[in-house]
């Protein structure tokens, strides 16, 4: 399958490859983009919205919602 001309080549992914990424669906990815949490651009060229999400932004998304271990000293304050 040849990418649309409008389709960027790279730095994108499909909503789907970010639920994947995110451990979730393809709605909530959307639900995401609307939010304000993905850096997203729409290709769809009708009336329905086809995203590409930056990759970028799924890797600061996870990276902000990261689980880190505390030291001790974190835990006494």
């Amino acid at each position: 399958m040849t990418p649309t001309p409008a389709a960027p080549m790279s730095g994108y992914i499909t909503t789907g490859q970010a639920a994947a990424r995110i451990g979730s669906t393809s709605q909530y990815v959307r639900e995401l983009i609307h939010a304000g949490h993905f850096d997203a651009i729409d290709i769809g060229t009708g009336e329905r919205a086809r995203f590409r999400v930056t990759v970028d932004s799924v890797e600061k998304f996870l990276a902000d919602r990261a689980v880190r271990p505390v030291t001790p000293s974190e835990v006494a304050a």
